[in-house]
C-alpha cells in the first residue's frame, strides 16, 4: 500500500521552523527551502510526496524525461520551486515561470546560492502577449476571468517571446488548466529545441487529446506516453514527451 502523504513528507524533512516564512531543511539537500507562511502546511506534504515519491503519477523524472547532467529547464508554473531545486546541481541553467508574487518572494530565498544558474520571471504565460488580471487568493493562483479585489495586473507573454531564442533541453508545465494555450504561444520554441516534456493534463479546462494533437503537430517524431488517472475529473495526471 501507498504510505500517505503526511508520511512520506516527514520522512523526507529533516528540521522545520517558521520565521518570515516555512524554512524546511530535507534530507540530502543543503538549500534551506522557502515556503509561504500564508499556505498550509497540508498542501506542502502533498507537494513533497509528488516531488520524492517516484511512484506518484505527478513524479516528473519517469524513464525517458529524466533531468541529466546539463540540462537546461524551462519550468513553468514553478510555484514554490521544489522540482528545480532537487535537479540544480545537475543543471546548466533554470528558467522558472511564476505569476504569483508570493512565491516569487520565497524562490528569491530558495535558490539564493544558485543565481548565476536561475532564472525568474514574474509572469504568466499564454498565447499572446499583454496584460492580464491574475488572483493570488489561493495555492493555485490563477488568471480570473473577472476583477474584482482580489485580484491584481500582470504581463501574460507568449513563451516564444519570454525566451527570445534561449536554448532549453526541458519543459515541465504545470499551470492549472492552461497548459494548451501556454503550448500554442510555445511552438518556436519547440520545435527548433525539441526538449523532453513533462506536462500536467489533469485539470477541468484540459484535453489531453489535444496537447497531445498540438504537440505530435509541432514535432511529429516525438514519442509519448500518458500516466495516472485523477479521480476528480478524471483524466491523466501526466503526459511526458521525448524524442
Amino acid at each position: 500500500m501507498k504510505p500517505k502523504i503526511k508520511t512520506i513528507a516527514k520522512r523526507c524533512i529533516n528540521t522545520i521552523e517558521q520565521k518570515e516564512d516555512i524554512e524546511i531543511n530535507f534530507h540530502n539537500f543543503n538549500d534551506v527551502f522557502h515556503w509561504p507562511i500564508s499556505f498550509s502546511l497540508d498542501r506542502l506534504d502533498q507537494v513533497i510526496a509528488e516531488t520524492f515519491d517516484k511512484n506518484d503519477w505527478h513524479y516528473y523524472q519517469k524513464e525517458k524525461t529524466i533531468v541529466e547532467k546539463g540540462e537546461i529547464i524551462l519550468d513553468i508554473g514553478t510555484a514554490e520551486g521544489l522540482f528545480p531545486l532537487t535537479v540544480i546541481d545537475n543543471c546548466k541553467h533554470v528558467y522558472m515561470v511564476e505569476p504569483s508574487k508570493i512565491f516569487i518572494d520565497c524562490l528569491k530565498k530558495t535558490f539564493v546560492n544558485h543565481l548565476d544558474k536561475v532564472t525568474l520571471f514574474n509572469v504568466a504565460v499564454g498565447n499572446e502577449d499583454g496584460i492580464i488580471p491574475f488572483d493570488e487568493n489561493s495555492l493555485d493562483g490563477k488568471v480570473a476571468v473577472d476583477n474584482d479585489d482580489n485580484t491584481y495586473k500582470i504581463t501574460i507573454s507568449k513563451i516564444d517571446t519570454l525566451l527570445k531564442n534561449k536554448k532549453i533541453t526541458y519543459l515541465k508545465a504545470d499551470i492549472e488548466g492552461f497548459e494548451l494555450e501556454m503550448l500554442k504561444g510555445a511552438e518556436e520554441t519547440i520545435k527548433k529545441n525539441k526538449p523532453k516534456i513533462a506536462i500536467t493534463t489533469y485539470h477541468t479546462q484540459n484535453n489531453p487529446d489535444e496537447i497531445i494533437a498540438l504537440i505530435k503537430g509541432f514535432v511529429p517524431e516525438y514519442n509519448y506516453y500518458v500516466k495516472g488517472i485523477y479521480e476528480k475529473t478524471p483524466k491523466p495526471v501526466l503526459i511526458h514527451f521525448w524524442i
